[in-house]
């Protein structure tokens, strides 16, 4: 006990890291619990209709407005107001926003207005991915060097925290309840959470010298915040590639395990426990483990054992895929693998991309590379999917796994000059 009021009460450091944590943790499960219960939702409703795979595939494409974010990313962090703080102005109108929304969408049918309930997903996710401009932003100005591995964890943790509750025990709901009475769950359940965000006093920036300099950390801007300059920084281009590599080697077979599944005779419900009791907990597993491997490894050795792990992982679902029939725990462990693996690229990724974003226009930086990254994912979503279509899951997912040795050897090559591999850092 005295060891907690210590850390609680006579550090004040830890408290406001903590501080610092909860906010952001909040903020991410915001952005994330409708769009990950219609992420995997809509997929298995369409399979359900008969859809093929490419059809699937380019569904995914009501969730490009997270792949625009570059165009008008600059904007967030130029128009503010000093009254309500830099991310607040935007952070607290997009909540009530994105509440009205829900409300009204509790009214659709997704069986009946899916070409209306995805026009709304749509414009939904543009509420979104505008506030995780800001909230990026606004973790990178707020978090240190040394907070900043742990912070990408908890954001990491916030969206599976998310994905464990949308697609997870909300899909579970809707099989038993509908639609109308799930909407309204999501509703209420972000009313709650908002709560603390809307009403807490912004936290001012850290200097440069808390943030820690690296090699990679750009010059202060001098000119307005615009995207183009940040491109062509030294470094951007080999660093997007990289990403783009990490967006195949991570999600080019993610968004086909559940239909995949589906053909193997798995319902909304069975599929949302399986997510509840074997991808919760191995993302959350993941996303700890990977902030301790990015601290202790950094990117070089990490990298291999991404590397490694998404090819097995290819090589599992290949095998699976051959099976008449699928067991409860060869399911779960497709699954636990997928979401363990995404938990400790996410905090490699977007750590790394932290790092590189740092300076005064850290939301313009941070939404280039997520657009870069979000553009990559949703632009494999049509292309795996009419290529599975083609050649079916066993070779797709072989495919996918020789893929993997490919950017084994070209990632380290593009990132050394970038961030100093030899010398461990990320």
């Amino acid at each position: 006990m005295e060891k907690i009021k210590s850390v609680l009460f006579f550090q004040p450091q830890v408290s406001k890291t903590m501080h610092k944590m909860g906010l952001l943790f909040l903020m991410f499960i915001l952005q994330k619990i409708f769009l990950c219960f219609t992420w995997t939702l809509l997929p298995i409703i369409l399979r359900n209709q008969g859809a093929s795979l490419g059809t699937i595939g380019f569904t995914a494409l009501v969730y490009s407005p997270w792949a625009v974010k570059f165009f008008y990313a600059s904007m967030v962090d130029r128009f503010y107001s000093r009254k309500l703080g830099r991310r607040k102005t935007w952070i607290v109108p997009l909540l009530f926003l994105s509440l009205v929304m829900l409300f009204l969408l509790s009214m659709l049918s997704p069986e009946e207005n899916l070409k209306l309930l995805l026009a709304a997903i749509f414009l939904l996710n543009a509420i979104s991915a505008t506030m995780d401009i800001a909230a990026d932003g606004y973790a990178t100005d707020i978090l240190t060097a040394d907070e900043r591995p742990w912070g990408n964890t908890i954001q990491t943790i916030g969206y599976m925290v998310a994905y464990m509750l949308g697609a997870g025990v909300l899909l579970v709901v809707y099989q038993n309840q509908g639609w109308n009475s799930t909407l309204l769950i999501i509703t209420g359940l972000q009313l709650i959470l908002m709560i603390p965000v809307v009403l807490h006093k912004e936290i001012p920036p850290v200097s440069l010298k808390e943030t820690g300099e690296r090699e990679f950390v750009r010059e202060p801007v001098k000119t307005r915040p615009s995207a183009r300059a940040f491109i062509r920084q030294p470094g951007t281009l080999r660093f997007a590639l990289f990403l783009v590599m990490m967006a195949i080697l991570d999600q080019g077979g993610a968004l086909l395990r559940l239909p995949m599944l589906v053909d193997k005779g798995y319902d909304p419900a069975m599929l949302g426990r399986l997510i509840l009791w074997y991808g919760t907990p191995t993302s959350i597993l993941g996303s700890i483990l990977g902030a301790r491997l990015f601290k202790r490894f950094g990117v070089p050795r990490l990298f291999i054992l991404v590397c490694v792990c998404a090819g097995s992982l290819s090589l599992f679902s290949a095998v699976i895929s051959q099976n008449p029939s699928v067991d409860l725990w060869q399911a779960g462990m497709l699954l636990g693998a997928e979401k363990l693996m995404t938990g400790i690229v996410t905090v490699m990724i977007f750590s790394m991309i932290m790092g590189f974003s740092a300076g005064p226009q850290s939301a313009t930086n941070n939404a280039v590379l997520n657009s870069l990254l979000h553009i990559a994912i949703l632009g494999l979503a049509p292309v795996t999917g009419r290529l599975c279509d083609v050649v079916g899951f066993y070779h797709f997912y072989m495919g996918l796994g020789a893929v993997g040795l490919v950017i084994l050897f070209t990632g380290s090559y593009l990132l050394g000059p970038v961030f100093g591999l030899n010398n461990g850092q990320g």
